[in-house]
């Protein structure tokens, strides 16, 4: 019985010391599954005008007349060298109206929305989440998430091609998931949506972005 207990323990540590080993090295994460971990995330709902407090109405500030912004307590940067974009809110019970603040660019005119100085340290394996909106009402009215271009680091991001239209995009937001290759991600990094005039004919909104370190594999 002894002998038996003895085994047991000697089996015990082993199994303990091999669970440590595989802990180790883990760069490929993948050997345990290390759990997703969101290290950025900007949703607007604190900004406010760097003149005249809340944003309730319009006359709706530019980005570069708005202050408060997330990020920026970790040292992100906000601007729009167009001078185009503004943050706006919707009143209503809709979705995009409950998320509060968003960014709006402008139909039939070129913006955008660069956020730089975002601090990534040694993290790999990113993903891009954000909500995107396309202003679409009417029930023939038709867009697509690659409408919206967006750089990373000055290079541009391949866009999954989905259309957008009153049944998934109507007064609603959908979530976009961007995997940002290893190779362009740099310890202190720029993130830039693009909105071009022949592309944007009615407005487009985003809302919600967020960084995320080892996001799982998906389709």
């Amino acid at each position: 019985m002894k002998l038996k207990y003895i085994f047991f323990q000697l089996i015990t540590i082993v199994v303990v010391e091999l669970s440590l080993i595989s802990c180790v090295n883990n760069d490929d994460y993948s050997i345990p599954p290390v759990p997703p971990s969101g290290f950025f995330k900007e949703t607007f709902n604190k900004v406010s005008k760097i003149k005249g407090g809340m944003i309730i109405s319009s006359p709706w500030p530019k980005i570069s007349a708005a202050a408060n912004f997330d990020g920026e307590a970790e040292g992100a940067f906000y601007s729009d060298p167009y001078e185009l974009a503004d943050i706006r809110k919707l009143n209503g019970s809709s979705e995009i109206a409950k998320k509060e603040l968003f960014i709006w660019f402008p139909a039939n005119k070129k913006s955008s929305l660069i956020i730089s100085n975002i601090h990534l340290g040694n993290r790999k394996n990113i993903v891009l989440r954000y909500n995107f909106n396309a202003n679409i009402y009417n029930s023939d009215d038709i867009s697509n998430i690659n409408k919206l271009k967006i750089k990373f680091n000055e290079i541009e991001l391949s866009m999954p091609d989905i259309e957008l239209n009153a049944f998934n995009n109507k007064n609603k937001y959908r979530g976009v998931m961007i995997r940002i290759p290893d190779k362009i991600v740099k310890e202190i990094s720029t993130l830039e949506f693009i909105s071009e005039a022949a592309n944007n004919d009615r407005g487009f909104r985003i809302d919600d972005i967020e960084l995320v370190e080892n996001f799982p594999s998906y389709k």
